[in-house]
């Protein structure tokens, strides 16, 4: 079980468990070994039963802590890998974008064989707009692999359907970055 646990239900994060961090979560400043899990509601009453669950029994009146997007935003980013997250309807690569293509670019150096997947997520059939907008973020990622020694010829590009993921709507603003041997 994780140090810290998010629920997140209809766009919103409330912290059900691990409230001595909270300082620390809100400020950046946890340490390394400090767990952070998100769990994915489907009612007030799932967030309250996880929040009785790992805390106790609450006194009356009161609710568990209320993230802000943001801070939610953030954990994920820190937690997902080789994920690169953008702004809706924008390609370009931030500073968070830049580090995550540098570490992706120093693990696919490491196995010179292995093809770099770049995915994109859609909801069924992605619009024109969308396709070209994925094209475009790919692209750009790819020209920041090849500066750091990835080879053209290594990237594929896939799409997935994200309404068979079990998230809350960020898949239409990240590429993953995977790294596959064989």
């Amino acid at each position: 079980m994780a140090d810290i646990i998010l629920a997140e239900y209809n766009g919103q994060a409330w912290m059900v468990g691990g409230v001595e961090y909270i300082d620390d979560m809100l400020a950046n400043t946890l340490p390394e070994d400090v767990s952070i899990e998100i769990v994915i509601c489907e009612s007030d009453s799932e967030i309250n039963e996880l929040w009785e669950r790992h805390c106790g029994e609450p006194d009356p009146g009161t609710m568990p802590w209320a993230i802000h997007p943001g801070i939610v935003k953030r954990i994920r980013r820190q937690s997902t890998g080789h994920s690169v997250f953008f702004e809706q309807w924008s390609a370009q690569l931030d500073r968070d974008a830049m580090e995550v293509i540098r570490g992706a670019s120093a693990w696919a150096l490491q196995f010179e064989e292995a093809a770099v997947h770049l995915v994109s997520f859609a909801r069924g059939a992605p619009g024109r707009a969308a396709r070209d907008l994925a094209n475009l973020r790919c692209g750009l990622i790819e020209e920041e692999m090849e500066k750091l020694g990835i080879a053209e010829a290594r990237f594929v590009r896939e799409s997935r359907d994200s309404s068979q993921l079990p998230a809350v709507g960020e898949e239409a603003q990240r590429i993953d970055i995977e790294i596959k041997q064989g």
